[in-house]
């Protein structure tokens, strides 16, 4: 049996928690019990006495805020004891704060009661797979034994629970300073742990966090290929030291933000493409009095273009493995079929909807080409999905130089991947001449 503590000064808000927290428990035919406190000095006495398995936490109270609680609590509070504060707040300072000094994860008010159910749901079989691990003050990543004051774990058993680790990361308002220096190595995590998830695997991810570094660990990575995963991160993120052992990767990150390169030299063809990368982000710079946002597509096919795109990369990272399957090639396809569908419904895009259903109907009919091929258009495909990805986020949101941006470049690397998996002799020598460079 859990006990919970719900500590806020406000009854409605008490109450409204218990209701949920009841309603979930008739549910799921569990039993919790619950307490409650006014406020943190409240909050700390019950604690000198009791054991929590769960507090919830109110920031802004009389006597003693949620932050100061916490820390107190910490001190005399079993190492299992889960702490999640619960706040209207909107303000980066008290969310890093009540995280840095005990919390391990941050509620909004008003609490969205769906997404509460399903955190709770995570909450307690975090706290009950504690209970059969030893606990102790040890390092989770493999790069570094240094105990760190903040670790933030995120249970992750589907999509959705995985997209909060992303939109925590890339959306979250606390994170700003870091975003444009992350959002690569969040992709790549973020493309494991859909893997993962397809595989129906469970896993966590456990962030710990000290003044100039985070690490980024990720565990029952034991479930999949170790070559795939070295793989995967060594052909989409070569800017952070990273390590596996049995059951864990582990990446840093340094907030000084010149990271650690975990190879001192990267293939040509990578430099390449991340050169006329940068290149095509000066030039669009140069240019930002011309860009303009489009809007001739709807907001929900833009929304399921993005997802579709999301779900693309995750599946590109395993081309260049010489373990792909059958069913991993006709997903890829799929993406690629579902993306032109859309886009077939619009005028402006039908050039490229006509490549890619063509790029998909190829793959489509030459499975064992694409994965015997595989390891050679890895690259290639890594572009392909760079330029749709790209394309979405300039033409429907930061603005693009003009309605066709991107488009030769999305249909040539279609077709290159088409007739690469198609071959005839002089479409192979053109092709080694791209690969050569």
């Amino acid at each position: 049996m859990k006990k919970i503590l719900i500590v806020d000064d406000s009854k409605t808000n008490r109450a409204t928690i218990g209701y949920m927290l009841d309603d979930w428990c008739e549910d799921n035919e569990v039993e919790l019990v619950m307490k409650e406190a006014t406020d943190g000095v409240e909050a700390l006495e019950i604690c000198k006495n009791t054991h929590f398995d769960l507090i919830f936490m109110d920031i802004m109270m009389p006597n003693m805020n949620g932050i100061e609680a916490t820390t107190e609590i910490r001190k005399i509070a079993k190492k299992e004891t889960m702490i999640v504060a619960v706040s209207a707040l909107d303000d980066d300072k008290s969310k890093n704060e009540i995280l840095q000094n005990g919390a391990e994860d941050y509620i909004t008010k008003p609490i969205n009661e769906d997404i509460f159910r399903k955190r709770v749901a995570n909450y307690l079989s975090l706290i009950e797979s504690r209970k059969h691990t030893k606990f102790n003050a040890e390092a989770v990543n493999v790069i570094d034994n240094k105990i760190y004051s903040r670790r933030l774990t995120f249970i992750v058993k589907d999509e959705l629970t995985l997209s909060e680790f992303w939109d925590f990361y890339l959306f979250d308002d606390s994170n700003c300073k870091y975003r444009d220096k992350l959002t690569d190595l969040i992709r790549v995590i973020y493309g494991l742990g859909l893997l993962q998830v397809k595989l129906k695997y469970n896993f966590e991810i456990t962030v710990e966090e000290g003044d100039e570094t985070i690490f980024f660990t990720m565990n029952n990575i034991k479930l999949l290929n170790q070559n795939i995963v070295e793989r995967i991160i060594s052909k989409n993120y070569t800017l952070s030291e990273h390590k596996i052992d049995e059951d864990r990767v582990s990446f840093q990150f340094n907030k000084s933000c010149e990271t650690v390169t975990n190879e001192e030299s990267k293939t040509e063809i990578k430099e390449e493409i991340k050169t006329e990368i940068k290149v095509e982000e000066v030039e669009i710079q140069k240019s930002e009095d011309k860009l303009q946002i489009f809007d001739f597509i709807e907001e929900e096919d833009i929304e399921e273009l993005e997802s579709l795109a999301h779900e693309l990369q995750s599946m590109m990272m395993l081309v260049g493995s010489s373990e792909l399957e059958d069913e991993e090639v006709l997903e890829i396809a799929s993406y690629i079929s579902h993306f032109s569908k859309i886009l077939t419904t619009y005028n402006e895009t039908y050039a490229i909807s006509t490549a890619l259903t063509t790029l998909s109907g190829d793959i489509t009919n030459n499975v064992e080409t694409f994965k015997e091929k595989s390891k050679d258009i890895g690259m290639l495909c890594e572009s392909f999905n760079k330029d749709l990805t790209i394309w979405i986020r300039k033409l429907f949101y930061d603005g693009a130089p003009s309605i066709d941006f991107l488009d030769s470049s999305i249909i040539s690397n279609a077709n290159m991947i088409s007739n690469f998996i198609t071959p005839t002799s002089e479409t192979v020598e053109k092709v080694d001449d791209i690969f050569d460079f």
